[in-house]
């Protein structure tokens, strides 16, 4: 590479979000624009902050997280895969923090995932499928960035490691008869597959499906996995309603619209063709000036009218009434501004993002 191009690259790579909201020249896409955005300086002060380094005792902790860590000391409770997702969230924050034990941390966590698969890819718990995609999201994801990072020689050997895994992971998702089950509730005979209930009424698990498969085949370079992601995006483009709403049981939910188009927006900068972003556009539009509308003047979010969170309608694993999570309006919004260049959209996020900790405050 010409070494005028490589400090174009780097300039880029270092410009925090804000700048980039701004800028003159189009926004980055492809996994460079996002690595951009995970270590901006808007995601370091917000969504990163959390992670800023690993536990202290994190090379003597087996790498299971919540339930996980609960059911390695008594296997009569429930475990999931998904909840291993937060080790993509730690290498995320290490590569933005320029932590590298806080990597190596992350990538235990979903090493831990890996080592509780099946030889055919399945993770065997209930809701088997919902919660793999979770894992196969932030998995691929976060070996993007590693390949993408300044540190991807150092880490090499890990990626080069997991990517079998979670191929293997990844086609399970698209097998025959774990599609057929999943996506019309048709459970062929003499299936051995635990209970996974159909995802139809669901938007925002089009988007996490599509992005779980789209970033598994860039990273992998499987073109099967990533036209069947296409198939996942257009259902949901189609699935919208005309006022912007992405439905969740019939109706709106602001926590899983905010979660949804935040996958939306991981798929349309790191999978996505311009043809294909074309046709997404217009979703991401309406669905983001719906989201808006959520949005009180003070930053909170409102709950009135959703069909699944906020309001006791649902609850957890754990018992607890599903609330909002507010990270994911903050990811989402600063997300679709980078993209954009949009820096109104960035003043929301904060104000989103400051509202959420005075609501934590004690």
């Amino acid at each position: 590479m010409h070494p005028a191009m490589k400090s174009v690259l780097l300039a880029l790579l270092l410009t925090p979000l804000a700048a980039l909201s701004v800028a003159a020249t189009p926004a980055i896409l492809g996994v460079a624009g996002n690595l951009a955005y995970e270590t901006s300086d808007f995601m370091k002060e917000t969504i990163q902050a959390v992670h800023k380094s690993p536990p202290r005792d994190w090379q003597m902790q087996s790498g299971a997280m919540g339930v996980n860590a609960k059911w390695e000391t008594n296997k009569s409770l429930p475990w999931f895969i998904e909840d291993q997702r937060f080790g993509g969230d730690y290498v995320a924050a290490g590569l933005a923090f320029g932590n590298k034990d806080e990597v190596r941390w992350g990538l235990k966590v979903l090493e831990w995932g890996f080592a509780h698969m099946d030889a055919d890819g399945m993770f065997n718990h209930h809701d088997c499928y919902h919660s793999a995609a979770f894992f196969v999201e932030t998995t691929a994801h976060a070996l993007l960035l590693i390949e993408a990072s300044p540190v991807r020689s150092e880490f090499a050997d890990e990626v080069n490691t997991l990517k079998p895994k979670l191929l293997a992971a990844a086609r399970w998702m698209v097998r025959p008869d774990v599609y057929a089950l999943v996506w019309s509730g048709r459970k062929p005979a003499n299936s051995k597959l635990p209970g996974c209930p159909p995802e139809l009424p669901y938007a925002h698990r089009r988007y996490l499906d599509a992005a779980a498969l789209g970033e598994a085949g860039v990273l992998c370079h499987d073109r099967d996995l990533i036209e069947k992601s296409i198939a996942f995006i257009r259902n949901g483009i189609a699935f919208q309603r005309p006022d912007g709403v992405n439905p969740e049981k019939g109706g709106y939910d602001s926590h899983y619209q905010a979660l949804g188009l935040g996958y939306a927006c991981i798929y349309y900068q790191m999978v996505a063709d311009d043809a294909l972003r074309t046709e997404m556009k217009p979703m991401l539009d309406k669905a983001f000036a719906w989201l808006l509308t959520r949005i009180k003047s003070d930053g909170t979010v409102e709950v009135a009218g959703n069909t699944r969170t906020g309001l006791g309608q649902e609850t957890t694993r754990s018992g607890k009434s599903k609330g909002i999570d507010y990270r994911h309006f903050v990811r989402s919004l600063s997300h679709w501004a980078q993209l954009t260049e949009n820096p109104e959209l960035v003043v929301t996020a904060r104000r989103i993002y400051e509202a959420d900790q005075k609501l934590k405050a004690p």
